[in-house]
């Protein structure tokens, strides 16, 4: 088993460090990068005598993390986990559906061998040395997962553990069954004279690879292939394999019944080996010493066991074959002791050792660092955390404010995929089923780039969902803004309405009113006729629609109305103060050659006032005053005069 890498050591090849008085300093930049950049650190009398030219060039270093994660060929682990983690979160909260942790921890399984085999396919000749790298890092995940799913997902009744403990060692290490079948396979073999034995060089390491994970029925065909196999120490042999008790747990003999047999069969094996029956054949006499439990058959079990995982299932055949779970941990860590000592531990080691000893928080806090970026303690912890095997809190290894790790994996694994250009929206789902994700995402949402409009759509429809107003009021003010940039006001208008922000619709509203002021029409009428709830909450919207609907009914003669809706302008006061003298100057509009009286003394006293206001405003800001519109004020005071005129004589005659 190779030893897991968690930590990189970087050099930044940076000519300003060597000076002993430079220090590297770091900040956070976007969501994913770190800035480094030198700084010199100066005391306090170098500061008074500091004359402030220190012109030495600086460089300023971006870091980025790299994981395997975002890799092409093993971004699928991330897709196709979020959909079944998706699944199984909505599973239990529907009362209806099942959650069996069995069930989805195989799917995960599942998911890790597809991937596994995706990098085998790219990587064919093995010269790859970063996927030969995510090839090792996932198959010991898939090793350790395994392992952790058979001693506390599986049930298993009477808690003998040992034919589940087999299933995972013949998964994970295959190389004793690859080889009995390209023995077997090869007919060429058995039409010729050619001994098998002496045509495979490999073939007692695989008889004694198949002893060792309990494959007896492959082993007794390999042995009746060899070409001594009618002689008396291979008959005896085979016999005795034929002959071997096996226990399962689903039905036939009682622990207490089995373990008498098995010790009996045991014991003729033994009476047979120390009688000298397969001393003829030396290979064959340490197949039956591995067989009959000798204990000087340690260092050649050892010897052919490439890990103490494999030691030490290989060993319980042969000498416990009914151990329970609770009595695994004294076994593992004899067996570890064969292969390392306690300061040669690595990460898998003591992943595995922390299972077999039944601290399940200890795993927990370990699998954090393993190098997958979160994902395999995200997934494990909460499929642990929803069938009750992991406490809800524990104190955590970190200084962090949430001693929930189901929660805290969550929030840093859905933060972690934020990053990501495409696996965001996988985030999302991850920052969904925590109590504090809404606030993450929140802020999240809205720091993702915007490179297309696409994006666009999905982060709104995100954040519209989950009602993060914010979100789209900032996304679709950045929008805006860049519509602006490229004089698209009608655009930049449309992001402000679906963004409901009042203040920028405020601004993109003075926009359009000064382009009326010089051009006497409006821009992109038709959005402006259908503005909807902005006129709410944005008072020059509320103008601006006011007017235009004034100016259509001036335009269609309907003057009465027209005038109704023109005090009311002037009343409400909402009208923006460069624009006073514009709405003034409409009040020419109802001097025509009827004599129709429009407005009654109140009125044209409330016109007249409003016109001294813009006056004087114009007076206090001169120099952004319009000169043609204060050119006009005399033609209104004229207009004033007629429409005071016209209602005197229209109140005299009556």
């Amino acid at each position: 088993m190779s030893k897991t890498i968690v930590y990189d050591t970087l050099s930044i090849p940076d000519p300003s460090f060597i000076d002993d008085e430079v220090k590297m300093l770091g900040s956070w930049f976007g969501m994913s990068n770190i800035c480094v950049f030198p700084t010199k650190m100066s005391t306090l009398s170098d500061n008074k005598n500091s004359s402030g030219d220190d012109k030495t060039e600086r460089n300023i270093i971006h870091l980025k993390l790299k994981t395997m994660l975002f890799d092409p060929k093993v971004r699928q682990l991330v897709n196709e986990s979020s959909g079944v983690f998706q699944e199984l979160q909505t599973n239990v909260d529907d009362p209806t559906k099942s959650t069996d942790a069995l069930y989805y921890s195989r799917k995960y399984r599942a998911i890790l061998s597809t991937c596994i085999l995706a990098i085998d396919r790219s990587n064919p000749d093995k010269t790859n040395e970063t996927y030969n790298q995510y090839k090792m890092l996932l198959h010991n995940l898939q090793l350790i997962w395994h392992l952790c799913e058979v001693l506390y997902l599986v049930t298993v009744p009477g808690d003998t553990i040992l034919n589940n403990l087999l299933d995972w060692i013949k998964m994970h290490y295959e190389n004793a069954e690859n080889q009995a079948s390209v023995i077997t396979e090869n007919k060429i073999a058995y039409l010729t004279d050619e001994h098998i034995e002496e045509k495979f060089t490999f073939y007692w390491d695989t008889v004694i690879g198949l002893v060792l994970q309990g494959n007896i029925d492959t082993t007794r065909m390999l042995l009746s292939n060899h070409s001594q196999s009618d002689t008396e120490p291979f008959i005896h042999a085979i016999k005795i394999l034929k002959s071997m008790p096996t226990y399962s747990i689903y039905g036939g003999l009682p622990i207490a019944e089995y373990t008498s047999r098995f010790k009996g069969w045991q014991s003729s094996a033994k009476a047979k080996l120390e009688c000298g029956v397969f001393l003829s054949d030396s290979n064959l006499n340490n197949v039956m010493k591995i067989i009959c439990g000798d204990p000087d058959a340690i260092n050649l079990i050892r010897s052919h066991c490439s890990t103490w995982f494999q030691f030490l299932v290989a060993q319980l055949i042969y000498t416990d074959p009914t151990v329970k779970k609770h009595s695994l941990s004294l076994y593992a860590h004899r067996s570890v002791s064969k292969y390392y000592e306690e300061s040669e531990y690595n990460h898998m080691d003591t992943l595995a050792l922390d299972l077999f000893d039944g601290d399940l928080e200890g795993f927990v806090k370990k699998l954090k660092s393993y190098p997958d970026s979160g994902w395999s303690s995200t997934h494990l912890t909460n499929l642990l955390h929803l069938c009750d095997k992991i406490e809800p809190e524990f104190e955590m290894s970190e200084a962090v404010e949430n001693k929930n790790p189901n929660e805290q994996y969550l929030l840093d694994y859905g933060t972690f995929l934020m990053t990501h250009h495409s696996l965001w929206q996988a985030g999302v789902t991850y920052l969904d089923y925590c109590s504090a994700g809404k606030g993450y995402l929140s802020v999240l949402l809205s720091k993702l780039e915007i490179t297309s409009d696409l994006r666009v759509s999905k982060i709104l429809h995100y954040a519209t969902a989950r009602r993060l107003h914010n979100v789209v009021s900032s996304v679709c003010k950045v929008k805006g803004m860049l519509s602006l940039q490229k004089s698209r006001i009608g655009e930049a208008l449309c992001w402000a309405i679906r963004g409901q922000d009042s203040a920028f619709a405020t601004h993109l509203g003075d926009l359009y009113l000064k382009e009326y002021v010089k051009s006497g029409c409006f821009a992109n009428p038709d959005i402006l006729d259908n503005l909807g709830s902005i006129v709410v909450t944005c008072d020059r919207f509320m103008f601006i629609g006011k007017y235009i609907q004034f100016l259509k009914l001036a335009l269609d003669k309907k003057l009465n109305e027209a005038a109704l809706l023109y005090i009311e302008l002037l009343r409400s006061n909402i009208c923006p103060e460069y624009f006073r003298l514009t709405l003034l100057m409409d009040v020419l509009m109802f001097i025509d050659d009827s004599k129709e009286c429009y407005f009654n003394i109140t009125d044209i006293s409330l016109i007249t006032m409003r016109l001294d206001d813009a006056i004087m405003e114009s007076n206090e800001n001169n120099e952004t005053s319009d000169q043609f519109l204060l050119s006009q004020v005399e033609k209104i005071r004229q207009g004033i005069v007629q429409l005071l005129s016209i209602s005197l004589l229209k109140k005299k005659i009556v």
